[in-house]
């Protein structure tokens, strides 16, 4: 968006998102993401291998959600249209959540790097487009929340090059490679958890701009 246009809202003092609907489905994301994170706790190897019908279980609700996630953002992609192809990334990650659980485990081994490539890929698109959604609808009505989310991106694309370099570094120096990777791994982990709580700010600001 250029100048102009900022500077134009900024003048008008009226929002040019829907904030009722906005207020409205936000609040849905947030706990779908809680929903999702838990899901997630119960995938962890440790579950699988103490618990297995219950970490499959786990599997079952992290796809339904990712999947209401999707239909959630398509909802309010007339606000922005980067909300769109981010729902279309929770699909294919769905999909591919989907494809990959008949799988026997001895064939899980030669398709395991590629199918974990495009997930990570995919994934990152995803959270590139809907971070720059919430950037986008925020901007006429908390500039500060605004641009926390396109700093929260920053950080997310930093952490997860951390991890990639650390890898690499691991294999030549392996005690700071394996710093690098926990500090990353660290750093994913509050990415995730300031992402929530910037998802319950956004819904709270839009609920309280539309009862102005």
């Amino acid at each position: 968006m250029d100048e102009l246009n900022v500077n134009q809202m900024q003048t008008e003092g009226k929002p040019t998102v829907n904030v009722l609907l906005l207020a409205k489905w936000t609040n849905i994301l947030f706990w779908l993401i809680i929903v999702s994170t838990v899901a997630n706790m119960l995938t962890s190897e440790n579950v699988t291998n103490a618990v297995p019908l219950l970490a499959f279980s786990g599997r079952i609700v992290n796809i339904a959600s990712t999947a209401a996630y999707g239909v959630i953002l398509l909802k309010i992609a007339s606000e922005s249209i980067h909300y769109r192809k981010s729902a279309i990334c929770c699909f294919f990650t769905a999909a591919i959540s989907i494809a990959v659980m008949p799988i026997s485990d001895n064939m899980e081994f030669f398709i395991a790097i590629p199918v974990v490539i495009v997930s990570i890929v995919v994934n990152m698109i995803g959270e590139y487009y809907e971070f720059m959604g919430h950037t986008n609808v925020l901007r006429d009505v908390d500039r500060t929340l605004s641009d926390k989310w396109f700093k929260l991106w920053k950080w997310y694309v930093g952490t997860f090059l951390g991890m990639i370099g650390g890898t690499v570094l691991a294999v030549m120096i392996p005690l700071l490679g394996l710093i690098i990777v926990l500090a990353s791994t660290i750093g994913t982990l509050v990415v995730s958890i300031v992402k929530i709580v910037y998802i319950y700010k956004m819904s709270k600001v839009f609920r309280n701009f539309s009862a102005q």
